[in-house]
């Protein structure tokens, strides 16, 4: 059995295992949903997703067999208003098969929509003071939206690039790590700033923009950026048992 660390997001009190999975989306709904159920049982409580990913109904199939209250569900929105996020999120909810939403996320938020990003967050408060989400933030691959989303008093969470594995290969290959803009080491700045001001701060793309077989040490790119100080949690989009096992093991030896 493996010793998950659980670790608190930011200042909002949400307790996560350091390691989250992305339900993979070549799997049905009820394999998906065993896969989510396999890696609860190995201590992994933290399930991020999408309204566009298609993954809805894998945790909805996992629900069935794990009590709610026991994980903490992560899914994003692409809306553009806080109608638009009010409706996306009642639609999610069903396909989730939850009443309520720990994080609900801004999708993929670019430099040149950070402004108005802001403006959402702030209408999507209202829905933290209802009860039925507990946390909202965004998602980047922007180093610029970072920095700003920093000082958004109203965001509790990012989930943003953050990736140390094999310089040398990201260099060779700078597509491996997908940023909008600026350096990685600009990014580990921001994420820092933004973890000091109370945020919590999740990675994502920890293994670069593609599948393990790119990144040949992909055990030590996981618990470099587990190492991290101002990151809280990662999540990783994994495809079967033997991954959860292999990448559990960077940062929780059984």
């Amino acid at each position: 059995m493996f010793k998950v660390p659980k670790v608190k997001l930011g200042s909002i009190g949400l307790e996560v295992s350091k390691l989250g999975i992305g339900p993979p989306t070549n799997l049905s709904p009820e394999e998906g949903g065993r896969l989510l159920v396999d890696s609860y049982e190995l201590g992994v409580n933290f399930w991020d997703t999408s309204d566009d990913y298609g993954t809805h109904p894998h945790i909805a199939s996992a629900l069935k067999y794990v009590p709610r209250k026991e994980v903490v569900i992560s899914t994003k929105t692409y809306a553009r208003n806080g109608k638009e996020a009010s409706e996306s999120l009642k639609s999610s909810l069903k396909e989730l098969d939850t009443d309520y939403l720990d994080i609900f996320l801004l999708h993929f938020v670019k430099s040149d929509w950070v402004n108005s990003c802001h403006q959402v967050l702030k209408e999507m408060t209202d829905l933290k003071t209802t009860g039925i989400v507990k946390a909202i933030g965004l998602s980047t691959h922007s180093v610029a939206v970072a920095r700003k989303a920093a000082q958004f008093e109203e965001l509790d969470v990012i989930i943003a690039i953050c990736c140390k594995a094999n310089q040398a290969m990201i260099n060779k290959f700078n597509d491996l790590i997908p940023l909008e803009d600026g350096s990685m080491r600009e990014m580990f700045q921001a994420l820092k700033v933004v973890h000091d001001n109370g945020k919590g701060v999740v990675a994502m793309k920890v293994l670069g923009g593609e599948a393990p077989p790119l990144i040949k040490k992909y055990q030590a790119a996981i618990k470099e950026v587990a190492q991290l100080d101002f990151v809280d949690a990662m999540v990783i989009g994994m495809r079967n048992l033997d991954e959860i096992k292999k990448n559990l093991m960077a940062i929780a030896p059984s």
